[in-house]
């Protein structure tokens, strides 16, 4: 699909200088930030061809040059249209390039219809933290340790008072988990997330309509009973397959969902040496008369 054949891109306002738009097929919100000198672009969409006509639109909002574009993490969905900013600087974490490029990475452009060798990594990796001014308003992009994925990156723009979570947060669905997912640390980073937020900041999640630092909050409480719970089974001896069905214990989200975090938190349970194992009672030496 050329980018002539894909869908208007059509922008809402957030804030002054914010923007945020929604792409099918997977309903990812995207962000603008726009500056007096320059703007920037969040999140890329699914495919070159998307990314094109993402970049086009960026002039039916401003004249002011797009000079940066921030990926928020690796799945397809936000990262697959980076190749069409090739000339432009594009930052993610200093993980993307290698997932992207991994056979996992290939395997799902070739599933999506896509060729794998267009699909970009950013020239700009982070590790933690970076900036960019824009003129007049300013972004702060960091890292706060694995989640969603190993590599998310949230970006705030402070004087506007929004934050682009990435899938860090998602509104309307559970959070997605996968392979990658750190169902210890993400609870953290929800934590750190909370930390830049002020009473009135508005959150765009990945997906979703906008919230607030409430909604991290209760997520992040979501999350965090994931693995607490599964923690507290490990130590009892409960095996994986018998978690969900714990008379004592109570599970976010739906069932689908909570038995795939329940299996990611079970393994990296299991990559930290904690396994479940069969509980005896004591033997006590009964002494001879």
């Amino acid at each position: 699909m050329s980018p002539a054949d894909q869908p208007p891109v059509a922008w809402r306002p957030v804030r002054d200088g914010v923007y945020v738009t929604t792409l099918a097929p997977a309903s990812v919100n995207c962000g603008l930030v726009v500056g007096t000198e320059s703007a920037l672009l969040v999140d890329t969409g699914s495919s070159p061809e998307q990314g094109a006509a993402l970049r086009d639109s960026v002039g039916t909002v401003t004249k002011a040059p797009l000079r940066h574009v921030v990926v928020t993490h690796h799945h397809w969905d936000h990262a697959f249209g980076l190749a069409a900013f090739g000339d432009v600087e594009s930052i993610g974490h200093e993980s993307l390039a290698a997932s992207l490029s991994s056979e996992d990475g290939r395997t799902t452009a070739i599933e999506h219809g896509l060729d794998p060798d267009r699909i970009g990594v950013p020239s700009a990796p982070v590790s933690i933290i970076a900036a960019r001014d824009l003129g007049g308003l300013h972004v702060e992009i960091g890292h706060f340790g694995p989640g969603h994925t190993g590599g998310d990156l949230a970006v705030l723009v402070p004087e506007a008072r929004v934050l682009f979570a990435g899938d860090l947060v998602e509104q309307g669905d559970p959070p997605q988990v996968d392979e990658t997912t750190s169902m210890r640390n993400w609870p953290r980073v929800m934590e750190s997330l909370l930390t830049l937020c002020k009473p009135d900041t508005i959150v765009v999640p990945g997906h979703g309509d906008s919230v607030d630092a409430h909604f991290i909050s209760w997520e992040g409480t979501g999350l965090d009973a994931i693995y607490g719970q599964c923690e507290w089974l490990v130590g009892q001896g409960v095996a994986e397959e018998d978690a969900y069905d714990h008379p004592e214990l109570q599970w976010p989200w739906d069932e689908t969902w909570a038995r795939r975090a329940i299996g990611r938190a079970y393994a990296e349970l299991a990559a930290a040496g904690v396994t479940p194992s069969v509980r005896t009672l004591p033997i006590q030496a009964v002494p001879r008369a």
